[in-house]
């Protein structure tokens, strides 16, 4: 049987499963029949082709794709599945930082293309600044992102958990703590003592001072690596300071006419002068005939029967050597009173500062 008009009418309405059986049919055909008749291979040919495009305009269909940008929504009606050629027919163009979310059910002719848009963030951290375009999420997932790691110290403005919006910036400020030791030193006490063996006016160190030393842990905070805040946590004294100890001479030796008189102190009094000029024989509180040499003291200051050597403060008059004796109700603390012969030398006298020099 020969290919004519009939057999392609079938093929069309049949449809492809007719046809491949057509075909193999056809081709069969053909080739018993190709040594006889060259002629029919032009109309075979032209038929098959026909065919094919038939099934694969069957197989392209019209679809609907709701486009979102943002707010914004548009209606396409395309044929395309590729994301940017189904914006470029709503009049967008899309950037390679958008996110982008394209799915279509070819069973009911409907899509829905969701363009998230990318925004900058500027991101300060360690010193330098870094711009990124991003699509939102938490200021976390944005750092990661950008490659920052945070450690559980820093901080970051706004908030790690926080989502980030368009037109915020992210700042992450380095915290480190770490605890630091400080040594300082401790000052030493200095005090004196009287020595009566080293002369008068003089002194020495009997003890050398030495500065002791403590040791403070701090709580040190830094930030984006200066020091923030720091907090003392405890103090250890690791060596105790040495008080000095100066010793001052109250001793020495004191010379008048030749004599000299080892004395063991030295104080600074105020003297006045008394007589018995018209009590003659009078007593001391000693029990001995007052006289020149016999003076009055306080004798909690200087007991009696101590031996003395009394001169003026000034260096102007010496009185000499005399002998703690008698007392006097005026006579108090760093008080003395002289003998003196006559009424006229104790008012020639008066009241004058004096240097006693407590002899050995």
């Amino acid at each position: 049987m020969g290919w004519n008009e009939k057999s392609c009418s079938l093929l069309m309405r049949r449809g492809p499963d007719l046809g491949r059986k057509r075909r193999q049919t056809v081709r069969g055909k053909f080739r018993m029949e190709t040594n006889k008749r060259h002629s029919r291979l032009v109309p075979v040919c032209a038929m098959f082709a026909g065919a094919s495009v038939l099934m694969s305009a069957m197989t392209i269909s019209t679809k609907t794709v709701a486009v979102y940008d943002g707010a914004e929504r548009k209606l396409v009606h395309t044929t395309a599945n590729d994301p940017g050629i189904v914006a470029r027919a709503a009049g967008l163009q899309l950037s390679a930082d958008d996110d982008v979310f394209f799915t279509d059910d070819p069973a009911d002719g409907f899509g829905v293309l969701q363009i998230n848009r990318a925004f900058p963030v500027l991101i300060s951290a360690d010193g330098k600044a870094h711009m990124l375009q991003t699509t939102g999420g938490t200021v976390s997932s944005i750092l990661a992102d950008a490659g920052i790691t945070l450690s559980p110290e820093d901080l970051v403005y706004p908030a790690a958990d926080e989502p980030l919006t368009q037109g915020s910036d992210i700042t992450v400020r380095r915290v480190e703590v770490r605890n630091e030791q400080v040594a300082e030193s401790i000052p030493y006490e200095s005090t004196t003592v009287n020595n009566p063996d080293l002369p008068y006016g003089q002194s020495r160190v009997a003890v050398a001072g030495q500065a002791g030393e403590k040791v403070t842990t701090f709580r040190v905070e830094y930030r984006d690596g200066e020091e923030y805040s720091r907090t003392s946590l405890s103090t250890e004294i690791t060596r105790q300071p040495v008080t000095e100890v100066i010793e001052i001479g109250t001793g020495g030796v004191v010379e008048y006419n030749g004599n000299v008189y080892p004395y063991s102190r030295v104080i600074q009094m105020s003297a006045t002068a008394y007589t018995t000029e018209h009590r003659k024989g009078a007593r001391t509180a000693s029990g001995t005939v007052a006289r020149v040499g016999a003076v009055a003291v306080d004798k909690n200051v200087i007991p009696l029967g101590t031996r003395l050597f009394i001169r003026g403060s000034d260096g102007s008059f010496t009185y000499g050597v005399a002998v703690a004796e008698d007392t006097g109700s005026a006579i108090k603390g760093n008080k003395i009173d002289l003998y003196f012969n006559t009424s006229r030398e104790c008012i020639q006298f008066g009241r004058q500062d004096v240097t006693v020099y407590v002899l050995k």
